[in-house]
């Protein structure tokens, strides 16, 4: 599933509506090695589960349930709607997924987590909320985006020598 090429052109169109001033596109654009980030995408994507549950106790459920995409995926962003705090943290969370075909998908998270001295339990269930798409980009802050990006062309490989795949 993995296609370099459609990578690169993801990020060069993401980047475009951004970015809407050409000289901060460029700018920013030559921050980035491309083909290392294909390859880096492709390292770090991880399967995207649309539930799973997990907790230490002996009686907890540790479950992983179906996978959201039929491809691994890339974590570009992540913003916090709405949390809440006592015993239990609850938190509804915005996520934009790069997956491996180079198409941006937002998803709507709800994230439970129980934290004791001894124990701890934590769900999480993921909803497509939207591809993203042109004038989406304009609901993301840039910076945060582009530090994303920086920062995994940078650092590809968690700073072990990586293997670089012919496609």
């Amino acid at each position: 599933m993995f296609r370099e090429k459609e990578i690169c052109d993801a990020i060069r169109t993401a980047y475009l509506y951004l970015f809407p001033d050409k000289k901060e596109r460029k700018k920013a654009l030559s921050r980035l090695n491309l083909e290392v980030m294909a390859q880096a995408v492709r390292y770090h994507g991880e399967n995207v589960l649309a539930y799973q549950t997990c907790g230490n106790h002996e009686c907890s459920l540790n479950y992983y349930g179906p996978e959201l995409f039929p491809q691994r995926g890339y974590r570009v962003y992540e913003k916090t709607i709405q949390s809440h705090f006592t015993q239990v943290d609850a938190a509804c969370i915005r996520e934009v997924w790069f997956l491996e075909n180079g198409r941006f998908v937002e998803v709507s998270c709800v994230i439970t987590k129980y934290h004791s001295t001894y124990e701890r339990f934590s769900t999480c269930y993921r909803r497509v909320h939207h591809i993203v798409k042109g004038r989406d980009w304009q609901d993301y802050p840039p910076e945060e985006i582009a530090d994303a990006f920086e920062d995994i062309s940078d650092h590809p490989f968690d700073g072990r020598p990586g293997v670089f795949y012919e496609v």
